[in-house]
Order: structure tokens, then C-alpha cells, then sequence
């Protein structure tokens, strides 16, 4: 029997259950937040942000206290005491932290790079609900030796994208006999706040004392809430505030450029400088207008190489920091499965010209509207026009933990036009456990350009997601997920059609009626010496075609355990079968159309990553379209201290194909560097190469932030062939590009 259309899954699964949960819930089923209060005490002067807490006030002001675990025993006070004190005055909030120590010799503290993996450290989170809407969140993040980091929560969810966002403020902090010390400074003009006169905030701090693997939180937000930080429904109130200056209206960033290039096969290297500008104007305290006029990416690191194997697409993150402010709200659909817009397809083959974007609140309505003019592009293999692309995001919160939104899209340009639009809704309810749908349909009448890149800037390895034919085509889902502390069970179904490829979106696979589910336990060891968690999980999938045709089932069992000194263990078994029902390539190599059986094992080890010798190791072994694949890759970090951190990976596939030329080997080797002066001038270096493109890539990133919020990048990238040339004439330089920007923030 034939699977139904989208169109129907949408009519016959996702209005009637919208329906349902739009009902008035019953009283019992809304537990009330706990009613934990904060109050922010007025100052009558600034504090000099200097790891002391000299000034008198701090005395006056009472501490928040009672700090938590959440790891490794679940609601037991915190092994080690911690105070915060919080003051404010017209332009920014104040925090007072002393994170007292028995052993102040074993704090953490490695990491100066802002944005770098502040986690391997003694750190402190705090995090602020400005809006009190108990759903959308700032984070702000700093380490024992001051390094900062921030991000967005949005709708009680974030990704690792969401850390890319760049906030303004000032932290200093200093070790002790005692522990160690930290003043922050937030300003109003970093953060959005309702236009009242008496604000109230959602707020949570998270402590981390590394060297015990312990977290601690005010408020405590319990294991079953499996999201921690996240979970912006269970934070504090904050109080007190008053007489608050608004943000800025307007944040203007200039930048210059300056770089030469040399291409394989140009004559000599070319030289470019270049001007742009961004705008951030306030409409109001809650909707923030972004203009870019020029826009330019030079900063931006390569991608990792990934080998595909695969017969589809690869995932690039998007990694521009314009697109990543608020990236949550413009999310839509199944992450890396069926995104209606993926970022990364705007701007990397046709340069931005500029363009907008308008996000905020009105009310209880999130509100996401992008539009950018891209240029036209041309080389051997495509000739792309000039296009405008157009995403209009709203979602709006129809009661607590529950939203219902739309989305569209348009790529519109010389040769055609290509549009989606969808519809989404998601409860979340007791602690975990979520509901959500989706539908989404495209419209592409004569549309046909060549397939877009989705993958990385120059020197990244690049996807694309093959041709796209004309005509309409839509794709719906509905997931259901149940768990807590203890255990996990879900459901989804996702119904793609064969022709749903919107212009602006991600959908590596279509043509598919997937039934997905897993169940699992994770229970704790709360009273172990050495054991910490254990987690036991069944997943499984099943796809046929649009026709009712079966393609691919998978089903795999895992176990992995959790130790109390941070280190990790993992075993899987996973039987899978695909049909091909035409002829398929891996790596050039032609499989024939017919049943394929797979049956693998997997290993993954990985050590505690705050050491100063961290490393991991992973292995596979089992069947690959009716040969054999194994797999051993493995890496190391060692953190020299908090100047020097270099790190290093392998991976190997040897494969046996029962094919022409069906036995060979891929390897990808490649070295991270970071070194540090200060927390404000730091670099990296990315060097990889792999047996498949026989390039050798470099890509070093020089930053010095000379005022708050304003960089000097110095970027070099390099490609270089190794190995025999089939063409002695051929260029062994793929590329050679240098590049200093500078960008300066400007407020009003």
C-alpha cells in the first residue's frame, strides 16, 4: 500500500493533535515554577571591574547562596560554598561572585581564547531571562582567568551554534587563599529589556568546579530537566530593578580590508581592499533592525575536512557570526534531515551586497525577517544570476512551553523564483517530554539552475544537493519524545516528497516515509566512587520510497558509561539494510542496483578533556555494500597551559569493495593549534590533509580585540598538492590568501 501524501499526513496527524493541545490544559497539568527570588541591590557608583570586591557596598549587599549539584549527586548541597551578589545602577548590572575553595592550587585555568571551549575550566554561567517570557535567555560565561563567552537560548533550546553570538561586557577575576574571586559587569545596552519601569528578569547562575566534574546551580534545576542551563522555565526572579537606561539605538561597525590572493592557474597575485559597514538599530526595546552593506566574511575559519562515504550530502555548520544572532528563531524542521533555510546557502558562491534583518518580540510573537542581495557568480562548473533571498520566521507563544509558528522563504532572480512555506507547532510538558510537528511545501516552476553549494568558504569540502526539479512537492513530520532522568522513548514519522528541495533549505535525502524510534534508560550512580551513569539505548529506523517501496531500515543497540573522573566509554552494534534501485557511486566506485545488508561493531573511548593529556579513540569494523569497512581514528590535546594548547586526529577507512578497483583507504590527518598572549590577542591554526583531495590545507586566524567588540583579523589560507601530478604543468598552490580586517563598534 502507498504511503499518504504530505498533504494529507499534515491534514489527517498535525490539525487534529494542534487542535487538542490548543485546549485550555487542566490545572493540575501546569506545575507552578518555584517561586525562587533574586533581589538586585542600587549602587551608588560603578565598581572598578578588577577581581576585587573592595568597594563597601558589596558588604551591604545579601548573597544568593544555597548553590546545588546537579552532577554528581542531584540536589546535594555544593561541595564547595559559593556567593553571589548582585547590584545595579542606570546603565548596567553588577555581580559580585566568591567561589570559595578548599584547594585554590587545583582550580582550573587554561583557557584565554573568547568563544574557545571555556568548559575545561572552573567556571560560572549566568544566565539572564530579560523578558521573564520563562523561554528565551542570555548567557554569559566566564572562566577562572576572566576568558569570556556568551550565547542565546531560544525557546528553551541552543545548539552549539547559538555560542557564536557576540556580547559586550567586562569580567576580571583573581585567585585567592580562598578560592577565587570574579566581578562582572553587564550593561544595559548589551541586553533587551521590556520598556517598563520596573523590569523583572528570569535569572539562574551554574557553577562548574572542574577538577571534581561537580556542577552546581542557583536555582536548582534538577536531572529530569535534561536541558540544565536551558531549561529558562525553572529559573529565579530577579528583582529589585529600576530607573534603567535603555540600549542604544544604534550600533554602527565599520570595516576595511585588505588582501591578496593568488588562485592555481592565475599568473600572479592580486591584490583587494575593500569597505563595509554593519548597522544594529534599536526599533524599539524589543525588535532590532540589522542593516550590511558589503558584507564580508574574512574572519571566518575553514571548515574541518570530512571524507564522505556516504551516498549523500555532507552537514557544514554555519559559522558567519551575521547569521548566528538568534539562529534558533529562523530554525524550521528536522535539523539536518529537512531544514526549509539553511544559511550556509546564502553567500558563499555570490558574495553579499547586503541587505537586512529585522528580530525581536512583539508581545508574546517572535519575529525573524532576512533579506540579503547576492551577486551573481561564475566558474567551470556553474553560473549562478544575482538573487535577492528572503526568510520570514514568526512564532508565537500560545501558553507556557508551548508555541505554534510559519515560515517562508523566496529565491528570486533573473531565471526564476523558488519558494517554501511551512507551518510548526511544539509542546513541552513535565520535564523533558516534548510533542512536535511540522509541514512545509515548495514551489519551483521553472527553476533551473544549476545545484547550489552548501559547502564550506574556500579550502572547506564541499556538498551539494543535486538537482532540483520543477514543480511543487511538500514534507511533514510528527515527533513525539518522552523522558526524565531515568529514561527516554520517542517516536517520529517524516514524510519527504521526491521533488522537496526548497532553494534556501538543507534536504540531503527525499523521496522518503521515515518511521524513526528509540527507547532507552539512563540511570545514575550517585553513591559510586567511580561509576557515574550508565546509558542503554535501542534506536531503529524504517524508509520507503513515496512509491511504498522499502529502502533502508537500521536498528542499533548501544551502552556507554560515564565515570566520575570524566571519562567516557561507548559500545554499539547497528544492522542495517539499503536498496538501490539504480545504480549508486561511493568515491567513484559503482555499486549496481540491488538488497545490501550491513552488521557493524563500534568502540569510542574518550578521556576527561580538562587534563593537561587529553585524548580519544574510536574503531568500527562490519559490512560495507557487501564488502567490508573498518574504521580507526583516534586524537590528542595537550594543554601546554594558557598560552599554548596543540592537538592533533587521525582517521583511517580501509574499504573492500566487491567492484573494480574496490579495495582502498582514506586517511585525514590534521594538527589544531591555539596560542594565546591575553585574553585579548589569541590565534589558531587548522592544518589538514586527507589522501582523497592529496591537499594539504592551512588556515591560521589571528585575533586582537583592541576595544570591546572590535577585532584586527589577520586570516592566511593555504592549499597546497602533494603527491604525483597526473599533469606535471599542474600548480601544486591550490591558493594562497591573506587578509587583514578591522572592524571598529561604534554606539549611539
Amino acid at each position: 500500500m502507498n504511503s499518504p501524501r504530505p498533504g494529507g499526513f499534515a491534514r489527517a496527524v498535525f490539525l487534529p493533535v494542534l487542535a487538542a493541545l490548543l485546549a485550555p490544559a487542566p490545572a493540575a497539568a501546569q506545575a507552578p515554577v518555584p517561586e525562587m527570588r533574586a533581589t538586585a541591590t542600587p549602587v551608588p557608583r560603578p565598581p572598578t571591574i578588577d577581581g576585587v570586591l573592595d568597594e563597601p557596598f558589596w558588604a551591604m549587599i545579601e548573597p544568593v547562596t544555597d548553590f546545588r549539584q546537579r552532577d554528581p549527586v542531584d540536589g546535594a548541597p555544593a561541595s564547595e560554598p559559593t556567593e553571589v551578589r548582585i547590584g545595579y545602577d542606570a546603565n548596567a548590572l553588577y555581580f559580585g561572585f566568591v567561589f570559595h575553595d578548599s584547594e585554590p592550587s587545583l582550580i582550573r585555568r587554561s583557557i584565554l581564547h573568547r568563544g574557545g571551549r571555556i568548559d575545561k575550566d572552573d567556571r560560572v554561567i549566568v544566565a539572564l531571562d530579560t523578558y521573564h517570557d520563562r523561554r528565551n535567555a542570555y548567557i554569559f560565561e566566564v572562566g577562572a582567568l576572566g576568558t569570556q563567552d556568551d550565547a542565546l537560548i531560544s525557546d528553551e533550546s541552543m545548539t552549539l551554534d547559538d555560542w557564536n553570538w557576540d556580547g559586550v561586557f567586562t569580567s576580571e577575576t583573581r585567585v585567592t587563599e580562598d578560592g577565587w574571586v570574579l566581578e562582572l559587569e553587564i550593561p544595559f545596552t548589551t541586553i533587551r529589556f521590556p520598556d517598563v519601569d520596573e523590569p523583572t528578569m528570569g535569572i539562574a547562575f551554574m557553577r562548574s568546579i572542574r577538577r571534581k566534574n561537580e556542577s552546581v546551580f542557583w536555582p536548582h534545576i534538577g536531572q529530569e530537566y535534561r536541558s540544565g542551563i536551558s531549561q529558562v522555565s525553572r529559573y529565579a526572579t530577579l528583582e529589585g530593578l529600576s530607573g534603567l537606561r535603555r540600549g542604544r539605538y544604534a550600533e554602527v561597525k565599520p570595516f576595511a580590508t585588505a588582501g591578496t590572493q593568488r588562485m592555481a592557474g592565475d599568473a600572479s597575485f592580486e591584490g583587494q581592499t575593500d569597505v563595509g559597514v554593519d548597522v544594529k538599530y534599536a526599533l524599539t526595546s524589543n525588535l532590532t533592525f540589522d542593516l550590511t552593506w558589503n558584507t564580508d566574511f574574512a574572519q571566518v575559519e575553514s571548515d574541518n575536512v570530512q571524507i564522505n562515504l556516504t551516498r549523500f550530502d555532507l552537514f557544514y555548520p554555519e559559522k558567519r557570526e551575521f547569521f548566528l544572532e538568534r539562529a534558533g528563531l529562523f530554525q524550521f524542521g528536522t535539523p539536518r534531515q529537512t531544514e526549509v533555510f539553511f544559511s550556509r546557502r546564502v553567500g558563499l558562491q555570490g558574495d553579499i551586497a547586503g541587505g537586512g534583518r529585522l528580530t525581536g518580540q512583539a508581545g508574546p510573537l517572535s519575529i525573524g525577517a532576512l533579506g540579503l542581495r547576492t551577486r551573481g557568480y561564475s566558474d567551470d562548473a556553474v553560473a549562478l544570476p544575482a538573487a535577492w533571498n528572503s526568510v520570514v520566521r514568526l512564532r508565537t507563544d500560545l501558553r507556557p512551553r508551548t508555541t505554534l509558528g510559519g515560515i517562508i522563504t523566496s529565491l528570486d532572480h533573473d531565471n526564476g523564483w523558488d519558494r517554501s512555506a511551512g507551518v510548526d507547532f511544539s509542546s513541552r510538558f513535565w520535564s523533558s517530554s516534548a510533542f512536535n510537528v511540522w509541514a512545509a511545501r515548495v514551489w519551483n516552476p521553472d527553476f533551473s539552475e544549476a545545484p547550489l553549494d552548501v559547502g564550506g568558504p574556500p579550502g572547506g569540502n564541499a556538498g551539494s544537493a543535486g538537482p532540483r526539479e520543477a514543480g511543487n512537492a511538500s514534507a511533514a513530520s510528527a515527533e513525539l519524545v518522552l523522558q526524565n532522568d531515568l529514561y527516554v522513548a520517542g517516536v517520529s514519522r517524516l514524510i519527504i516528497d521526491d521533488g522537496f528541495q526548497p532553494a534556501l533549505g538543507f534536504v540531503p535525502r527525499t523521496d522518503q516515509d521515515r518511521w524513526q524510534g528509540r527507547v532507552g534508560v539512563t540511570p545514575r550512580f550517585e553513591s559510586s566512587t567511580w561509576a557515574r551513569q550508565l546509558t542503554m539505548e535501542m534506536s531503529g529506523h524504517h524508509i520507503r520510497g513515496m512509491d511504498g517501496i522499502k529502502q533502508t531500515h537500521e536498528w542499533r543497540a548501544s551502552a556507554g558509561l560515564n565515570f566520575q573522573t570524566g571519562e567516557v566509554a561507548n559500545l554499539a552494534f547497528s544492522e542495517r539494510f539499503e536498496s538501490l534501485q539504480a545504480p549508486a557511486r561511493i568515491r567513484g566506485r559503482v555499486l549496481s542496483a540491488g538488497d545490501y545488508g550491513f552488521r557493524r561493531f563500534s568502540a569510542h573511548l574518550r578521556t576527561n578533556d580538562s587534563r593537561t593529556f587529553s585524548g580519544a579513540l574510536q574503531g568500527s569494523i562490519g559490512d560495507f555494500w557487501s564488502g567490508t569497512r573498518t574504521e580507526i581514528g583516534g586524537g590528542a590535546t595537550w594543554i601546554t597551559g594558557p598560552h599554548l594548547t596543540i592537538g592533533g586526529r587521525y582517521a583511517w577507512n580501509g574499504v573492500s569493495l566487491p567492484v573494480d578497483d574496490g579495495d582502498f583507504s582514506t586517511h585525514l590527518i590534521s594538527a589544531n593549534i591555539q596560542g594565546a598572549v591575553s585574553r585579548k590577542l589569541f590565534a589558531n591554526a587548522l592544518v589538514q590533509w586527507d589522501n582523497h583531495s592529496r591537499e594539504l590545507q592551512a588556515n591560521i586566524r589571528i585575533d586582537w580585540i583592541h576595544t570591546p567588540g572590535s577585532d584586527l583579523f589577520v586570516v592566511i589560507d593555504t592549499g597546497y598538492l602533494t603527491g604525483d601530478l597526473l599533469d606535471p604543468r599542474e600548480p601544486r598552490w591550490q591558493r594562497r590568501t591573506g587578509v587583514v580586517k578591522l572592524t571598529y563598534l561604534m554606539a549611539f
